[in-house]
């Protein structure tokens, strides 16, 4: 039997199905701000979600922190140093107090790596808090080391955690068997995090289970008068990221590779080959293409044979706190950017463009640094965005994420000017992030403020009228049955013209359908 498949592009689906949303993974997984998420390349239904993580303490600076928790509950509240010298005498005058209903349970400030103090929180006295609620208020005063200090108040019986300031840096949770009944998840965080994935914002994975990740700060050291900031390059075997070299020691952490030159960067994207990768870079407004070479040790330091070329051409423009992600079309070449800040999306001939001038490197030494000149830059879409974030591919479909509307927009790039073909409303205004296609073509995304993994699903395959996943010659069969007998039929993936009438139309449609 001939067999004709249907060609309609699949994410038209969303276009033409009533779609719905899942919520996949929350808190209790340990999504905290996520920022971007990426599949596996390598292992099957493996999802990475990337967390920015905390922003550390400011130096000698005084931070108040009021929570509201069940009364008559035992609580226990916990700080940290993670330099083990606590927050006075050695790096400064820090201290830190717990109080409640004016009286002070904890304090202090000379201590190693942990301090933890339990306490009942009693009856509820005057404040702002609920009936059956008691305020607590924290005051942390820091010493001249700040990005040390983290805290935690928790239930003493139960550990659930009522308020916590986590140490600075970006963490993963990663998903296995994702979206089925066998999902499990686990938190990971390197001990390094806090410069390698200082305030996180975008990840990529390379076609063989390496990632890179971009960070949204000045210095990634946290100077206040620096600019050493830039991607950071990982092995994502779970025997190395975030087991390997996370004790105190010469070697830092379980990162593989780092190249400073784009503080404040806001997206990244494999360049398909070697170990190179497209950046946003915020701070020079440019989009930057990264290549770390040969990686150095696990937790190393050489980075010597990095080579950095930079495209400012067209100016781009950064929006804090929103990450500007992008998306290649590894057979053109084509890279489609998020421009956020300047409401638009940007395409870009990644084979375009020569050598202009040598730039001097930031705080290391490489092997290249070029500024680069005559590439090919277009203005793509700039109509009906407010601040595009998360954007994706698929054939001749492009999908661009509105973080400030919630709106999911699904464009036909073979139209010129592209065609805006539909937008799945999320409801949710300044949440969503980065968006991502899997295997299957289903989008998934994840909301910052919500802390969730949203993945969004339809009805059923239009045209696909016996149910099997495949549209061929069966289902016309199967739909002319029904006309002439009337036997059963999903209705939902039957309707090929969405009248609400299913007849001879329908199967000339489909006929259509099947033929292109």
């Amino acid at each position: 039997m001939i067999k004709f498949f249907f060609s309609q592009n699949p994410i038209d689906n969303y276009v033409h199905q009533n779609y719905y949303f899942s919520v996949v993974g929350d808190s209790v997984d340990g999504i905290k701000k996520p920022r971007d998420l990426d599949f596996h390349p390598i292992i099957s239904d493996q999802l990475w979600v990337l967390n920015q993580g905390e922003i550390a303490y400011t130096n000698n600076s005084q931070n108040e922190f009021h929570v509201c928790v069940p009364q008559n509950i035992n609580i226990s509240f916990t700080i940290f140093d993670s330099n083990g010298n606590g927050i006075c005498c050695e790096n400064g005058d820090g201290n830190y107090e717990l109080s409640l209903c004016n009286v002070v349970f904890a304090s202090g400030a000379s201590f190693g790596n942990y301090e933890t103090t339990s306490f009942n929180s009693g009856i509820s006295c005057n404040g702002s808090c609920d009936e059956g609620y008691v305020e607590i208020k924290i005051i942390v005063n820091t010493d001249d080391r700040g990005k040390e200090t983290s805290w935690t108040l928790f239930d003493s019986e139960t550990s659930e955690v009522y308020a916590s300031r986590l140490e600075p840096g970006g963490s993963n949770v990663i998903f296995h068997s994702v979206g089925t009944t066998d999902q499990t998840s686990e938190y990971r965080k390197d001990s390094y995090s806090r410069h390698f994935m200082h305030t996180a914002s975008s990840i990529s994975f390379d076609n063989n289970g390496f990632f890179a990740n971009t960070l949204e700060c000045q210095d990634a050291n946290d100077n206040p008068n620096g600019y050493f900031s830039g991607p950071t390059l990982w092995d994502s075997d779970l025997n190395i990221y975030a087991v390997m070299n996370q004790e105190s020691g010469g070697l830092l952490g379980s990162h593989l590779d780092m190249i400073h030159q784009s503080p404040f960067s806001m997206g990244i994207e494999y360049a398909g080959m070697g170990n190179k990768y497209w950046v946003f870079d915020g701070y020079h407004s440019s989009i930057v293409l990264y290549d770390f070479a040969l990686p150095h040790e696990i937790g190393g330091h050489d980075h010597s044979d990095g080579k950095v070329w930079r495209y400012d051409e067209l100016p781009i423009q950064r929006v804090v706190g929103v990450p500007s992600h992008l998306v290649l079309d590894s057979e053109s070449g084509m890279l489609y950017i998020a421009d956020t800040g300047n409401q638009r999306i940007l395409k870009f001939n990644t084979n375009s463009g020569n050598y202009a001038y040598d730039l001097n490197p930031y705080g290391e030494s490489l092997e290249e640094y070029w500024m680069m000149e005559n590439a090919d830059w277009e203005v793509f879409i700039d109509q009906d965005l407010y601040k595009p974030s998360g954007i994706e591919l698929f054939e001749n479909r492009l999908i661009v994420s509105d973080h400030q509307n919630g709106d999911i927009i699904i464009y036909d790039i073979e139209q010129n000017p592209p065609q805006e073909l539909s937008r799945i409303e999320t409801g949710i205004e300044n949440d969503i992030m980065g968006i991502k296609l899997d295997s299957n073509q289903i989008l998934w995304y994840v909301a910052f403020s919500s802390n969730q993994l949203v993945r969004i699903d339809y009805d059923g395959l239009l045209g696909d009228v016996n149910n099997d996943g495949d549209i061929n010659i069966i289902d016309v069969v199967s739909l002319v049955n029904y006309i002439l007998e009337s036997s059963s039929i999903d209705s939902e993936t039957s309707d090929i013209n969405n009248d609400g009438v299913i007849n001879i139309v329908d199967v000339v449609q489909l006929v259509s359908l099947i033929l292109e």
